[in-house]
């Protein structure tokens, strides 16, 4: 992903497991270094805490430091909760 042609693209979601975990899911789509259109997951990762914005920015934060991709993020794609708001704002 380091080498993608594009800006990297995230979508993300988060959910409830049926043992009460809340895990957070993150996809990265970019175009490849080839011009091939990728979609990875990069991962699905328990958020700790009350589901909060700042709580899941904290993850993703860490996940763009862990691909080392932070400065290739272009934009962000979630549903309507407002907690996601709140996270796009932290994180940025």
């Amino acid at each position: 992903m380091k080498a993608a042609r594009s800006l990297i693209l995230i979508s993300f979601d988060l959910w409830t497991s049926p043992n009460a975990y809340a895990i957070l899911g993150v996809v990265a789509h970019y175009i490849d270094r080839s011009g091939n259109r990728r979609h990875v997951v990069i991962g699905l990762c328990e958020v700790l805490g009350e589901y909060s914005g700042e709580n899941i920015a904290v993850v993703l934060v860490a996940l763009f430091k862990e691909y080392k991709i932070a400065r290739k993020i272009g934009y962000f794609m979630a549903d309507n909760a407002e907690s996601n708001d709140k996270c796009i704002d932290a994180v940025l």
